[in-house]
């Protein structure tokens, strides 16, 4: 990290949309706006976790954000990431000590107010550590947002990652989540993209000891004119890893979606398990949706597969929903929100699940 410099705060006012969202029964959750952490409601089980910004980490805790062991070997090869950490104004640390195991999600709200906005997080998990984390991003503004998560899982650690994006049309928005698993470790991402901007978007897992597992799953809805991109890739730098893909896409109007899935056992990686799933629905006659699975094997005793199911939605379906008294495009909905169930089991709360179903509904009309 060459460079931190954070911004002075214009107002620590919290967005309504934001406000909306912290209802009596949503718990442990932080908000954070511009690199400045504006609240903070955790209760006792996470008295063991440190949850810092930059701002007030560094220089304490310097090694744990340039802790190099896998890394920065990966920036090298992204000019997106190689940005991030020359010119972070923005970040947060959480550690999670070890055999440390928090029964109890952390909620993080991100917020983009005043300028481009270059965000770092760190998550680090020691040995038999455990912790779920949601993340909701949102910009107030016309910005720039390269957003990026390191996630390191040490040792029979598990992380349950997941979270939405809902980023306007004014934000141009590179992402970057990045995953390091050790020996028995356990890394799941789950997350929702219902941005209106364009969006590339890439998450990265590397099962680095043998037994670590990874799962990269995700949801994304596009509309208008939007062009949208989602790269995933699971590399086994260990045998007897397991790893899986999975995404769910909708493309409306004249909006371009596009997934691209890397499932990558390396030479000597053997009885490793690599598989990846593409399921899509196309609603406008010049919508687009592109799913570009790929399987790079240098090992012959490993479990390889990939499948996509992409088309527009059934005929049979909707006639059967109509014929029941439903219009056609309450029918389309309701097989949507169906389609798209996998994102409601990671929204906690009754707000959040609203708040995503209502921007679904406002995206496939």
């Amino acid at each position: 990290m060459k460079s931190f410099e954070i911004k002075p705060l214009k107002d620590n006012v919290i967005p309504g949309h934001i406000q909306d969202l912290l209802v009596d029964d949503l718990t442990n959750y932080i908000i954070i706006k511009d690199g400045h952490i504006l609240t903070k409601e955790l209760s006792s089980a996470f008295d063991e976790v440190l949850i810092e910004s930059y701002e007030h980490a560094l220089p304490e805790y310097i090694n744990h954000f340039l802790d190099t062991e896998f890394v920065n070997d990966f920036a090298a090869d992204d000019a997106v990431y190689d940005y991030n950490i020359n010119h972070v104004n923005s970040g947060l640390l959480i550690h999670v000590p070890k055999n440390t195991y928090v029964e109890e999600r952390l909620h993080v709200f991100y917020i983009q107010a005043d300028g481009d906005l270059v965000h770092n997080t760190r998550l680090i998990l020691e040995p038999n550590a455990e912790l779920s984390y949601f993340e909701y991003l949102y910009n107030e503004s016309a910005s720039n947002i390269n957003f990026v998560t390191n996630s390191i899982v040490k040792e029979n650690a598990s992380l349950q990652y997941s979270g939405i994006s809902n980023l306007d049309e004014n934000a141009t928005c590179d992402i970057r989540r990045n995953s390091y698993v050790s020996r028995y470790g356990k890394s799941h991402y789950s997350v929702a993209e219902v941005n209106d901007g364009d969006i590339d978007n890439n998450t990265n897992i590397f099962l680095q000891e043998k037994y670590a597992s990874g799962t990269s799953k995700t949801v994304a809805i596009t509309s208008n004119n939007q062009a949208a991109i989602y790269k995933q890739m699971i590399e086994h730098n260990a045998p007897e890893t397991e790893g899986y893909i999975e995404n769910y896409g909708v493309s409306n109007h004249a909006s371009q979606l596009t997934f691209e899935g890397v499932g990558k056992i390396n030479k000597n990686m053997k009885r490793s398990v690599a598989r990846q799933s593409n399921r899509g629905i196309v609603l406008g006659n010049d919508s687009r949706l592109d799913a570009n699975p790929l399987l790079l094997i240098d090992e012959y005793d490993v479990e390889a597969s990939h499948g996509a199911a992409i088309g527009k939605i059934d005929e049979e379906q909707l006639y059967y929903l109509m014929s029941r008294g439903l219009t056609l495009k309450v029918a389309e909905r309701l097989i949507i929100s169906g389609f798209l169930s996998p994102v409601l089991r990671i929204l906690s709360t009754d707000a959040l699940r609203n708040d995503f179903i209502q921007k679904v509904e406002v995206k496939t009309s």
